[in-house]
């Protein structure tokens, strides 16, 4: 394994998240774990094996069937691979992998990402035989380069046209966006957002929803609050302990107006520093409770707002015994 690979695994987790921490020389491609970079290794290694005779039969067509099988992520296990390919007197190795390497990068909007690639296919490789075969996966790079970077431009002119492409864009893609995007880009990002699913939506929302400007702050807290309407009461029941003040008030209301009965998890809330969280948590409980109101007022003490979450947490409890 060559030490630019081994810079990329760093990173142990879940392997299915699409929140998963990104390549730092590669946005839009995931952190793998050393387990998944061993695996695919491997089956590079035996893909090898098999397209030069030394891995017949059965073992063999399942080595193909594994290295077809490959995903995106595995694409600088593959460059590590080819020019390992690339040096030995086979061709066909070499060229396989260049063409699995080259369908990813052909589908990649990554600028750098191609960049890299472009850099380290071929790197270190001195045998003549791939040396056409390495020209013309440097071309074709250079040609997918060219294609995205005339894409970036039209989506800088044309909010329209970003907003279509936004649709695509993965969500680590889109909230990188976000953070330098302005005006209609801007809304057309967060819009999108709202639309995705994972935890990394709620926190790009409330970043958005927390704005001192207050054009921003009224689309983020419109987003969050409509987002809010597709969680499930479970998924509500959790955000109500969200670390961030813009998830906990918006959920708050949103239990308020589905009249769900979490009275320990809203008296919680009561004592929460935040007024627009305790307040939220306030209307939320007078709402479930038939109109009773214990407080705290907008601008509350701590003394206050304690007193106030005791007298909501002694009404749940007999509320709960009823």
């Amino acid at each position: 394994m060559t030490p630019y690979l081994c810079c990329f695994l760093c990173w142990v987790g879940d392997s299915t998240s699409d929140e998963r921490p990104r390549h730092p020389l590669a946005p839009s491609m995931p952190m793998i774990t050393k387990e998944e970079a061993a695996q695919y290794e491997k089956i590079i290694d035996r893909f090898i094996l098999y397209d030069i005779g030394k891995l017949p039969g059965a073992a063999g067509k399942k080595a193909l069937e594994d290295f077809k099988a490959l995903p995106p992520e595995s694409i600088f296990v593959l460059m590590d691979g080819f020019n390992r390919a690339a040096a030995m007197e086979h061709s066909c190795p070499a060229v396989l992998i260049g063409k699995r390497i080259s369908s990813i990068l052909n589908a990649s909007n990554d600028l750098e990402l191609l960049a890299f690639a472009k850099e380290n296919i071929g790197a270190g490789v001195t045998a003549k035989r791939h040396q056409g075969l390495m020209k013309d996966m440097q071309f074709g790079i250079q040609l997918r380069k060219g294609a995205v970077q005339r894409h970036v431009a039209l989506m800088a002119a044309n909010p329209a046209y970003a907003a279509k492409a936004y649709v695509s864009m993965p969500l680590p893609e889109l909230v990188k966006v976000t953070e330098k995007a302005k005006g209609p880009h801007l809304v057309a990002a967060l819009s999108e957002i709202e639309k995705r699913k994972g935890d990394k939506v709620f926190e790009t929302l409330a970043i958005a929803a927390g704005s001192r400007d207050k054009e921003l702050h009224d689309l983020g807290a419109g987003l969050l609050a409509k987002h809010m309407t597709r969680q499930t009461p479970q998924k509500l029941k959790e955000l109500l302990r969200h670390t961030r003040s813009e998830v906990k008030a918006a959920t708050a209301k949103e239990v308020g107006t589905r009249e769900l009965r979490y009275g320990d998890e809203l008296s919680v809330l009561i004592g929460d520093s935040d007024p627009a969280v305790h307040q939220a948590a306030r209307a939320a409980l007078v709402r479930i409770s038939g109109g009773m109101d214990f407080g705290p007022l907008a601008d509350a003490s701590f003394g206050d707002r304690d007193t106030a979450r005791k007298r909501w947490q002694e009404w749940w409890q007999a509320e709960s015994k009823k």
